[in-house]
């Protein structure tokens, strides 16, 4: 790989400048006014970079970040053969992006994108969803406990709007990371300068962050943080809620009103457990226009209000299945996000609806349907495996390394679970093939969620990609 060259930008950064906590105005500002039609953006020279982290330190204590929750990251990229080997650092914020995802997917409209460029997060607007953190490729939202919201940078705002440089510009004692005036338009048309190896495609968002690449970077490099490959959150209130509703919708269709009702309501009340703030969770349905979780959260709502008055009114009930599948089909697109290569595939629209459709089979005494159902999913499962190894992306193998490796054991009980399922079932006995199914789908569900490697940027050797 050749460094990419560039046109050296006009730096809004006149000189080094000790760390100021208190943003206070500046009788001489760092930053240059923005002219129509541009915004603020961050340059990082990575040959500049040596990796101190004193930007991550500055980081932390201007916005008074806990232990846990980082905002800017160093990584560490690796490459060539001995004995001709390099190393380099990766210094990252949020890229306030041209198409933030983040703003784009969260149900609460707690992102806006400010006329200077910055892609602000409103905390107060935030519930915790934590949908933002699937939706950004290089996982700069984060959860911070101690709030229980998301949070992110905001280029330290404050100081912006005293013309002051962020705290990690000023902290860099290489000038490596700067702040820039950047064309929008012309940003838009040619963004290559955003692209760095093992970075995710600057496609996705259009992040505005300049990387400068030095001579020599090798072809075949890799993140330090490669090695250390590990599971996600299970998210277990999410398991329950699309499980359940994927049963309550199984049971609609098969007529069983009361049983469709009962597991629409505890599948809502479940899904409270996944929230940060849950007495907040109305809000979720704000962005109807562009959220597939705002969708999901209507729908179902719609679906289990259906389902529970066609109890007692039964002209409702060929209504309720055709809202709750909508809200499966909203349930699963949701899911569908480059930032997520494992989930980001069609194959995940199968699986939810595939689930909901056994289901159905099951409570209505349909032995040959649940048996061909049930080996359909398992070959969804197989497709998608497939689908991955082909990949050969870091986090498309990741997903089958941690399937057939980690959790091998989970996995043939899986497999093991929906043969006995489906060999109960072709024989006609359709109770006793239930437990096995359910089973299987329980582990199956489990294992779309621990299993995924999200898109990133490199993270170092010890700490890993988080």
């Amino acid at each position: 790989m050749t460094a990419v060259s560039v046109d050296p930008p006009r730096l809004l950064v006149k000189g080094p400048k000790a760390l100021e906590i208190d943003p206070a105005p500046d009788p001489t500002p760092e930053l240059l006014p923005l002219d129509a039609g541009q915004q603020y953006r961050f340059g990082f020279d990575m040959g500049a970079c040596i990796g101190c982290h004193s930007c991550e330190v500055a980081c932390a204590e201007q916005n008074g970040l806990p232990p846990d929750t980082v905002w800017r990251r160093v990584g560490e990229i690796e490459g060539g053969a001995h004995p001709e080997t390099r190393r380099f650092h990766l210094s990252m914020a949020c890229n306030h992006c041209l198409e933030p995802t983040c703003l784009s997917g969260c149900p609460t409209n707690a992102y806006i994108k400010l006329d200077n460029g910055v892609v602000k997060h409103q905390a107060d607007e935030c519930i915790g969803c934590e949908y933002c953190t699937w939706n950004c490729p290089y996982s700069v939202p984060a959860f911070q406990p101690d709030r229980r919201i998301v949070t992110k940078c905001d280029m330290c705002l404050p100081r912006l709007e005293h013309g002051l440089t962020p705290a990690c510009v000023a902290a860099c004692p290489t000038e490596a990371i700067t702040v820039e005036r950047v064309d929008v338009a012309a940003w838009r048309e040619d963004h290559a300068a955003a692209d760095a190896p093992n970075l995710p495609s600057a496609d996705i968002t259009l992040s505005t962050t300049r990387i400068q690449l030095p001579e020599g970077v090798p072809l075949d490099t890799f993140a330090a943080s490669d090695h250390h490959l590990r599971p996600e959150h299970s998210h277990t209130p999410l398991i329950v809620l699309t499980l359940l509703t994927q049963l309550a919708v199984g049971a609609s269709l098969a007529g069983v009103r009361p049983l469709a009702a009962l597991l629409a309501v505890a599948a809502l009340n479940a899904s409270l457990l996944h929230l940060g703030r849950p007495v907040r969770a109305w809000k979720a349905m704000r962005n109807l226009r562009r959220s597939w979780l705002s969708r999901e959260v209507a729908l179902f709502g719609g679906y289990a209000t259906a389902a529970t008055v066609a109890v007692a009114v039964p002209a409702v009930a060929p209504l309720a299945p055709v809202i709750g599948a909508a809200g499966v089909f909203a349930s699963a697109r949701l899911y569908i996000v480059p930032g997520r290569p494992a989930w980001n595939s069609p194959l995940t629209v199968a699986q939810f609806g595939l689930t909901g459709l056994l289901a159905g089979a099951l409570v209505a005494d349909a032995p040959v349907a649940a048996a061909g159902l049930a080996a359909a999913q398992l070959g969804v499962t197989f497709m998608n495996l497939g689908r991955l190894a082909r990949a050969g992306t870091f986090e498309a193998s990741g997903t089958v390394r941690l399937t057939f490796g980690w959790f091998r054991p989970l996995f043939l009980l899986r497999i093991a679970a929906a043969a006995a399922g489906i060999w109960l079932a072709a024989t006609g006995a359709t109770f006793a093939a239930f437990g096995p199914l359910a089973l299987a789908e329980v582990v199956n569900r489990y294992l779309f969620y621990v299993t995924v490697v999200p898109l990133n940027m490199p993270g170092n050797f010890f700490r890993g990609r988080h």
